[in-house]
């Protein structure tokens, strides 16, 4: 079952977030793969809008958090009222609590 009803918002962070990644990922990696992570955090994109619950809890990030491991990244979200709000998207080792403040 889907949910189909919900708005997506990227914050300004999380839209460079977003661009750096791609950028790192293709100066470092090249365009093949360049284009293979940008379509993997699409999808990630399109699974929390079309299933926003199913993301995790993690200890290092607010409770009122879910987030959605891609690869190498997570994408860290909030919903409130219809709307599913995606705050970042940083690398797994970083320290999510630092880039939450």
């Amino acid at each position: 079952m889907s949910d189909h009803n919900f708005a997506l918002e990227i914050s300004e962070e999380a839209y460079d977030d977003l661009v750096n990644i791609q950028s790192y990922s293709l100066r470092e990696f090249g365009e093949r793969q360049w284009k293979k992570y940008s379509r993997l955090l699409e999808q990630g994109l399109e699974q929390i809008l079309q299933h926003p619950f199913s993301g995790h809890i993690r200890k290092d990030v607010p409770k009122n958090y879910l987030t959605l491991q891609v690869e190498e990244h997570v994408m860290i979200y909030r919903i409130e009222k219809g709307t599913i709000y995606l705050v970042r998207v940083l690398h797994k080792k970083m320290n999510f609590l630092n880039w939450l403040i």
